[in-house]
């Protein structure tokens, strides 16, 4: 009897949840369709400033890294919807390059004291604990979810060599950007309707990775470590197995 109560209250609730998510639609649909024929008009401004506009993109990318006014996933979804999936893509991975290296070289270069005349130090410190981190698959794990960019720099400061710190560095933010370039380009092409249910979505299951992003990341780095010892354990394997083959000539 409460197993089948149990359901009927869970039927309630997504029903309710989808009477809600029509409601809000169709609220939405009037003023949502207004602002993306403005959003529209701006993108065509943008674009017929010709190669300027992705130039111009890049550096902006590359700069927002280095004194962090926007946040890179609101810019890459920017990019999406002006430049297309491919282009805008391209474009914020090399401004995330550009900016993410040079963030990296002057924390290496001029340490904590540079560092404090721009960010608070409480927040500073809170962030330097992870100093001790020495393995760019955690790193990588670390950037897969949203952080400040003073984080990029207190990696800098640490002493992992830059050849695995800034790889991780990028995978990680990569996906943030696809995800962003993803919605932007939808955006784009979607009528009013799907863009509303996209963000409800987008809004929905970002809440719930920022809910329970400390087990998500423990549980990742676990499967990503046990991929990576498998991996290294057939490397192993096949290694030993073709050494030990002879190498013979045919018999003629």
């Amino acid at each position: 009897m409460l197993r089948i109560r149990n359901k009927w209250q869970g039927g309630g609730y997504f029903v309710l949840a989808m009477a809600a998510t029509a409601l809000l639609v169709w609220w939405l649909n009037e003023p949502m369709t207004a602002l993306l024929r403005a959003a529209g008009d701006v993108r065509n401004w943008l674009i017929s400033y010709g190669p300027l506009a992705p130039i111009m993109y890049v550096l902006f990318y590359a700069a927002q890294i280095l004194v962090a006014p926007l946040p890179g996933n609101f810019l890459a979804f920017f990019a999406g919807y002006v430049f297309g999936f491919w282009d805008g893509l391209f474009l914020s991975l090399l401004g995330l390059t550009i900016g993410a290296s040079l963030a990296v070289v002057v924390a290496r270069r001029y340490g904590r004291p540079l560092l404090e005349r721009f960010f608070d130090h409480v927040e500073l410190v809170r962030w330097e604990r992870k100093l001790r981190l020495r393995s760019p698959l955690v790193w990588y794990v670390f950037f897969l979810f949203p952080v400040p960019d003073l984080v990029i720099y207190v990696a800098g400061m640490g002493t992992l060599q830059l050849r695995w710190l800034l790889p991780a560095i990028l995978l990680g933010r990569a996906t943030g950007i696809l995800l962003g370039i993803t919605l932007g380009t939808f955006t784009a092409v979607l009528p009013a309707q799907w863009v509303i249910i996209q963000w409800i979505l987008l809004l929905v299951l970002g809440g719930l990775a920022l809910r329970f992003q400390r087990p998500m990341r423990y549980y990742l780095l676990i499967w990503l470590r046990r991929g990576r010892r498998s991996a290294r354990s057939a490397y192993h394997v096949v290694y030993r197995t073709l050494v030990k083959i002879p190498v013979t000539t045919p018999v003629e």
